[in-house]
């Protein structure tokens, strides 16, 4: 029963901060496009720094500490540099035409929607992720209740559609509304087809 309650409160908890970022996200001050990772994920780094540290110093206070105890203290030091990183190095900044990403690990990588070669929905936890698939063998994924990926979406749904990604064009020698309604990722509904000459 424990389990059930501890199970159902974590959940429960991942929905309410994905809810809540995905209403406020929390964008990069130098770069407002980029999403970043909700600030929960500092605030619990600098909550296990401090604990890590707490613990360290409570095990040199005492004359033969327990090794158990040095472990776990540097062990949630580490955790806390981990989310650290995490925070400062993860961000996802969809745009009209292309995805602008960093994960944990690697470079920044800006691919076009048109790269992508397989995407699909996916529900981990009760949280919906969506996963695709670029030419170049670089596979993107996360969970679309905690980031607004709007541009992304519309472009998906752009392609469901018509078959085809968004593509920007050059808007040098088209009038105005011309260049508003041929860079509008939406399908048009109001469209008419010409019919034979």
């Amino acid at each position: 029963m424990l389990q059930i309650a501890i199970t159902a409160g974590v959940t429960l908890a991942i929905a309410l901060i994905s809810w809540w970022a995905r209403k406020h996200p929390n964008r990069a001050k130098d770069h407002p496009e980029r999403i970043r990772t909700p600030k929960v994920v500092p605030g619990v780094g600098w909550l296990f720094i401090a604990v890590g540290l707490l613990m360290g110093l409570a095990a040199l206070s005492i004359e033969n500490p327990e090794i158990g105890m040095v472990i776990s203290s540097v062990a949630i030091f580490l955790g806390g540099l981990a989310f650290l990183w995490i925070y400062r190095q993860v961000y996802v900044a969809p745009r009209p035409y292309e995805l602008a990403f960093r994960k944990i690990f690697g470079p920044e990588q800006v691919l076009p929607y048109s790269d992508i070669v397989d995407y699909r929905m996916q529900r981990l936890k009760g949280q919906p992720f969506l996963w695709v698939r670029f030419a170049n063998g670089v596979k993107y994924s996360l969970n679309v209740n905690a980031f607004n990926v709007a541009p992304m979406m519309q472009a998906i749904d752009f392609h469901r559609a018509t078959g085809r990604w968004p593509l920007p064009v050059d808007s040098a020698h088209l009038p105005p509304a011309d260049v508003a309604a041929r860079n509008d990722p939406r399908p048009r509904l109001d469209a008419t087809i010409p019919g034979p000459d």
